[in-house]
């Protein structure tokens, strides 16, 4: 009998940390979880109070290291081959030919022979994909696999050479964001199964390794301290998102579930759902848990679900081009939520005025508009959209605009009056205008907005004097 902390533990983390099923190497076969405890239990059983003594970290610290030290597990990255081996073909015992059987033997190979491993996992044979609810479970926990992994081998079918590294379609695929940024140990291999690298961690901060490194980082477009030692969580998502932009993969809905372990999230898996609808629960899912005011950073083409909101972004490539000034001034937090009339959020709403040249009723819808607004001596801002309603011939307009600036602060004390930087960025914000009496006195006191989908962000710059605003421009919309 071992000890009975250690006992708990090693059960939390064989059903709690490592992947359903595993490819035991030294009899190529399949374990599941209750497996692979009692065939790792006599190890974790010899573990005493000596071997927990003077971790700098504390006794958890201690037997979590010893744990992990036993249950090592070798974690493969890849691109799919049209013929790859299944959970079935495993379970059946059946051996074929193909890329991708010599693909699935080699890592084993170089995970037994280089890394010392027993255990390996690939979403090839690992996951029995015939089963929904396992399908489920696999992809929501997918980010912790692969961090908590010994080693995650990277084959690269296309690379031959480091300077082919560009071109590799590896570097292309949605999933494989995530495969790069969560283990802490990670070797790449070239087509022919030979390191790219002479170290054993490529990720390892080794003057020799500089080279892969920034390669990736250029590729990728995302910084080194994050590849090396990225941190899940819903923040910093606007340059997150960027990381995504412009990766692809085979369904549609994979785009935001890929993400899910990158923010921290969990969303359940509903293919067939489309990609408009999956990628706005992943934001939802993010707002939920984080009031970080990147979430709001994107323009471009708003998610079209029932009509409920124009604030969620349809998809990653919303957030391309962002402004970089939105923790400018403090790190400013935001209070939104999503109700049953949109997106409630306490922005800083400017009245602004349609100043677009009146234009024959042919083309009585353009898409670029220039407003302005006296008050903050906003003289011609320039939005490019996909659609704007233009002044009609009497030199009116039907549409009512604001700007809805989200890149404020609260100054601290008993005024309480927002701030500005001197540089803001802003939803443009419009509704109709109340024609009779009743309407506009309905319009009055109604703060429901629909954010109007722009090409570009919409920022500008205020007058010095300007930057400290009144508290009664601070207003809860719904958009």
């Amino acid at each position: 009998m071992g000890l009975r902390e250690v006992d708990d533990a090693f059960n939390r983390y064989v059903f709690d940390e490592v992947p359903l099923r595993m490819l035991y190497l030294p009899q190529m076969k399949l374990l599941e979880r209750d497996a692979l405890k009692r065939l790792y239990q006599p190890h974790i059983d010899q573990i005493t109070e000596e071997d927990l003594q003077d971790n700098p970290l504390g006794r958890s610290a201690a037997i979590e290291e010893r744990i992990r030290r036993q249950l090592r597990y070798g974690i493969l990255s890849h691109r799919w081959f049209s013929l790859e081996p299944s959970f079935q073909d495993i379970m059946g015992g059946n051996t074929l030919e193909g890329p991708g059987w010599e693909k699935l033997r080699k890592f084993c190979e170089v995970a037994n022979k280089m890394y010392g491993v027993e255990l390996v996992w690939s979403d090839t044979c690992c996951i029995d994909k015939t089963s929904s609810s396992e399908l489920d479970e696999s992809l929501r926990c997918m980010f912790r696999w692969y961090h908590n992994t010994s080693v995650c081998i990277v084959y690269l079918a296309e690379t031959t050479s480091l300077d082919e590294l560009y071109d590799d379609e590896w570097f292309t695929r949605g999933w494989t964001l995530q495969e790069l940024l969560a283990p802490s140990t990670i070797r790449f291999f070239r087509k022919d199964w030979a390191p790219l690298t002479d170290y054993t961690n490529d990720k390892a901060d080794h003057a020799a390794n500089q080279r892969i490194m920034n390669i990736i980082t250029e590729v990728t477009g995302i910084p080194l301290q994050d590849i090396q030692g990225f941190v899940p969580g819903p923040f910093q998502v606007d340059a997150r998102m960027v990381w995504a932009a412009h990766r692809k993969t085979t369904r549609s809905e994979d785009v935001a579930y890929s993400l899910m372990g990158m923010f921290d999230v969990s969303i359940p898996i509903a293919y067939g759902e489309g990609a408009q609808r999956a990628f706005f629960r992943l934001v939802e899912a993010i707002m939920q848990v984080s009031n970080e005011p990147g979430v709001l950073n994107w323009a471009g083409k708003p998610a079209q679900i029932h009509g409920l909101s124009t604030a969620f972004p349809s998809a990653p490539a919303c957030y391309l081009g962002h402004p970089d000034n939105v923790r400018s001034l403090v790190d400013e937090k935001r209070e939104f939520s999503l109700t049953n009339r949109g997106l409630r959020i306490q922005l800083l709403v400017i009245p602004v005025d349609l100043v677009t040249p009146v234009i024959p009723p042919a083309t009585s819808i353009q898409d670029r508009a220039t407003f302005r607004c006296k008050a903050f001596k906003i003289s011609a801002l320039t939005v490019e959209g996909t659609s704007f309603p233009v002044l009609e011939r009497t030199g009116t307009n039907r549409y009512a605009y604001s700007l809805g600036i989200f890149n404020y602060a609260m100054i601290q004390g008993e005024s309480k009056d927002p701030i500005l930087p001197k540089t803001c960025i802003a939803y443009l914000l419009t509704r109709l205008k109340g024609t009779g009496s009743f309407a506009k006195m309905v319009i009055s006191v109604c703060h429901d907005w629909k954010k109007v989908e722009t090409k570009t962000f919409i920022t500008f710059d205020l007058p010095q004097e300007y930057t400290v605003t009144k508290r009664n421009l601070l207003t809860t919309v719904w958009i």
